[in-house]
């Protein structure tokens, strides 16, 4: 594994602009400092004259005709490329290292690059410092993107494996082993911290999902559904279809059932070795049922005996994976074994219609095992209770005898949370004010005040059509309407209260009351 760093300096950048303007020289100043800085970095490795800069072909280049080399960039879009290579281990010819990678590196692009390098040794991890001229030998523009970096991963390790195996080899064991640590560690750390919230009550360690899922869909009513959905998965709308109006497009091309199967298998190889040109999985259990039609086209031709009026083969209901037989009957802890198995790197793939097979069986025994777990638990605490003594009981409650199944039933995680919800929302009801004193009829005629407005707005378009100008005046003329009843029923309101105040009035004359409304 090599580690990449790449920047490029470029008049057009931000570190290049002074008072808005683009500066050149600025561009190339900075280009210059970073080969003395590369040159003359303090270390160790650092000799009297500083490090010395190698090429192509050449081990000491003068550091005179790369200034110049640079200062000519001036006009180019990128005047330099800063590559940093750290190779995983370090190789015995760093200078041999750097020359492959960056020759594989032209030779892939097209370009015949101009670079010098820099070997650094003063730190824990040796790395070699590479600066691409912004123009090849050409004249062509030098572009090095995120795809680049890839491809000079593939050419060092190619180089490490051929030169350094067994240095490679230990220290990817030791990379992986670190790696594997580090996500223990993290697990730990999860689990503690989870621990942590339940002991502080920040977390309730029966709340379980698959419990509230078993309650929220019982398992008979989603295996009804999962064996409904099947049927009507086998009987799909494209079986009428022609096979050339049919097509997926993949791997940037259009596929029918008229494609071959070795042409299918082949794209469905490709598929999984490529994870950028991975289809949805609607598009991929198409191609696989192509696949699997054609085999079975194929298998047909083959057996004369089948032709011959002999029952087809009945899909098999189990798989063989490393010596061992799964099935639908397999153990949940059995099956959820292979799942983890096949997870790890490097395992051994199981094909898609086996893993499909693999998932559901898997999520029906996940299913089966929580079926009724609630109503099991119920029962054995009742049982369980129901053999206390008054005593036992008045002790647990404090001097309170509680009805067993009351407590079986408060008990229960699920009511508990239930009864912890309306707990919260009583208390939220508790603190609404009893007396409302809103004026919502002003509301209520706010509100179709700016119903209007927007319908109004929506009628002065442009683009409406006469037919939806006439609905839309129709709609105003009933919020018309609407306000004005609105104004009515306000008008009558306050004739009302006008009304119960001078009635008031009459009972209690208002020269009773000095005007702070006092006797």
């Amino acid at each position: 594994m090599i580690v990449i760093k790449h920047s490029y300096i470029s008049a057009r950048d931000r570190q290049s602009w002074v008072a808005g303007k683009p500066s050149k020289v600025r561009a190339v100043g900075r280009a210059l400092a970073h080969l003395k800085y590369i040159q003359h970095r303090p270390g160790e490795d650092r000799g009297e004259g500083g490090r010395e800069f190698f090429g192509e072909s050449d081990d000491e280049l003068s550091a005179r005709r790369l200034r110049k080399a640079v200062r000519e960039m001036a006009d180019s879009k990128v005047v330099v490329h800063k590559i940093t290579l750290a190779p995983e281990i370090n190789p015995d010819d760093k200078r041999a290292f750097t020359r492959e990678v960056m020759a594989k590196l032209g030779s892939e692009k097209g370009l015949d690059l101009q670079w010098v390098a820099v070997e650094h040794n003063n730190t824990d991890h040796h790395h070699i410092h590479v600066v691409v001229l912004g123009k090849d030998k050409n004249g062509t523009d030098v572009r090095i993107d995120k795809k680049d970096y890839d491809k000079i991963k593939a050419y060092g390790d190619r180089y490490l494996e051929r030169c350094h195996p067994l240095e490679l080899e230990r220290s990817r064991s030791l990379r992986e082993r670190k790696e594997k640590e580090r996500i223990e560690q993290r697990e730990r750390a999860k689990a503690i911290t989870r621990e942590e919230r339940k002991r502080d009550g920040l977390e309730l360690p029966w709340m379980h999902r698959k419990i509230i899922r078993e309650q929220l869909e019982p398992y008979s009513e989603w295996k009804n559904k999962r064996k409904t959905k099947s049927q009507d998965r086998a009987e799909s709308d494209d079986k009428d279809k022609p096979y050339f109006q049919d097509k997926i497009e993949a791997a940037g091309k259009e596929w029918t059932k008229e494609n071959t199967l070795a042409e299918l298998e082949k794209l469905n190889q490709h598929l999984w070795d490529n994870y950028d040109d991975r289809v949805d999985p609607k598009t991929y259990n198409k191609l696989v049922a192509w696949m699997h039609e054609k085999r079975e086209l194929e298998g047909k031709a083959k057996e004369p005996e089948a032709q011959a009026g002999k029952p087809a083969k009945e899909p098999k209901d189990y798989f063989d994976y490393k010596g061992q037989r799964y099935s639908e009957n397999s153990s949940y802890e059995k099956l959820s074994g292979l799942s983890a198995k096949l997870r790890e790197k490097d395992s051994e793939r199981l094909p898609f219609e086996e893993y499909n097979q693999l998932r559901g069986w898997l999520e029906n025994a996940d299913r089966a095992r929580w079926s009724g777990v609630l109503e099991r638990q119920l029962e054995a605490q009742h049982k369980k209770d129901f053999t206390k003594t008054g005593e036992q009981l008045k002790a647990l409650e404090g001097g309170r005898v509680l009805n067993p199944l009351q407590e079986n039933i408060m008990s229960n995680p699920v009511t508990g949370l239930f009864m912890q919800w309306a707990s919260l929302a009583n208390t939220v009801v508790s603190w609404v004010p009893v007396l409302d004193n809103r004026d919502r009829l002003k509301e209520s005629r706010d509100a179709l005040e700016s119903a209007k407005l927007d319908k109004h707005q929506e009628y002065v378009k442009a683009d409406r059509t006469p037919e939806q100008k006439e609905n839309d005046k129709a709609t105003i003329d009933k919020l018309d309407k609407a306000i004005d009843d609105n104004q009515a029923t306000r008008d009558k309101s306050n004739d009302e209260k006008k009304r119960k105040k001078q009635e008031r009035d009459k009972e209690e004359p208002w020269d009773r009351y000095d005007p702070w409304g006092r006797y």
